[in-house]
């Protein structure tokens, strides 16, 4: 008899389902309660603190109080969020490291690594519901917080994480994938900067060059390393997932994930290649021009492997 497939997010709870789908809800009300302290905390800073917080010299007051007021709680959201998870994926890559290749693409039922698959799974449902709280508010905010293509992306993100979720595969690549998050640390940072006015000076441009430095670490070194490792190395247990007897998921699904981790990889080395290209130009300019030079390349930098459409959002 043919196993039936698994409940959506089954395999990322001991309880099954219902209990994961119960966190993936908490989530989405977590992230949105954090949104709406954000929002808060602007305006009671803007009550005391406006003259601090915007540089009148660069500034408009107006516009960056709206800016700021309008959109600094997503902001806020995602600064919190991209610390958050890229801990996480860190920690999921070391508690995987010495697993075997198996072990680091399939969550089994049980074994030495049942604890460190099932926090993976923990930040899988946390990541999704992230997603789908973000893709409320790009909605209801349409176009400023995004476009066409941050819906797509969050969709079909969200997409190939419940099929993980669900099947209980690539715990150790999500690792590496969400680690990825490191840059989007800077990359708000620098919209804060901007919009109050500090598009000048020692700490933009430190916050440029973490930027750039991070991204080429993290979506260009590392997501490199795991291409490598999971298409060369881990060619076989990759194509053991297939199997009803190690996880079942349906070749469709399967190459849905892997092909969307392949894109993100070829779209994260377009973008590095550019964001290096302009630091150097930038570094034989001057300062002045490294500033405008990274700005300008990090209007088509990435959120959650995303291209975020920061013409809109600056």
């Amino acid at each position: 008899m043919e196993k039936p497939p698994p409940l959506i997010f089954e395999n990322s709870h001991d309880g099954g389902s219902i209990p994961a789908l119960q966190m993936l809800v908490t989530d989405i009300f977590t992230w949105e309660m954090l949104y709406q302290i954000s929002q808060f905390a602007i305006k009671v800073a803007f009550t005391n603190y406006s003259k601090v917080i915007i540089n009148p010299k660069k500034a408009n007051r107006d516009e960056a109080k709206a800016s700021l007021m309008e959109q600094g709680p997503s902001y806020v959201v995602s600064f919190v969020h991209s610390m958050y998870v890229t801990a996480r994926g860190m920690m999921h890559l070391y508690s995987l490291w010495e697993a075997s290749n198996i072990d680091k693409l399939h969550i089994a039922a049980e074994g030495t690594y049942r604890e460190a698959h099932l926090e993976v799974a923990r930040t899988n449902i946390l990541f999704v519901a992230y997603l789908f709280y973000d893709m409320i508010h790009i909605l209801h905010q349409y176009p400023k917080l995004g476009g066409g293509d941050t819906m797509v992306h969050h969709m079909l993100f969200a997409f190939c994480s419940i099929i993980n979720g669900t099947y209980g595969i690539m715990p150790f690549q999500f690792g590496w994938l969400i680690s990825g998050e490191l840059s989007t640390i800077f990359l708000n940072w620098r919209w804060f900067l901007l919009k109050s006015g500090r598009d000048s000076g020692s700490l933009i441009e430190n916050v440029n060059s973490m930027f750039a430095a991070s991204f080429f670490i993290s979506r260009n070194v590392m997501y490199t390393a795991g291409i490598v490792h999971l298409y060369i190395f881990s060619m076989s247990e990759l194509k053991s997932l297939l199997s009803p007897d190690v996880a079942g998921v349906p070749l469709s699904a399967l190459g849905i994930t892997c092909e969307s981790m392949l894109l993100g990889w070829l779209l994260n080395l377009y973008w590095g290649a550019k964001i290096l290209r302009k630091v150097a130009r930038a570094a034989r300019a001057g300062p002045k021009v490294a500033v405008n030079d990274t700005a300008a390349v990090t209007t088509k930098a990435t959120k959650s492997g995303k291209k975020v459409r920061r013409s809109k959002r600056d």
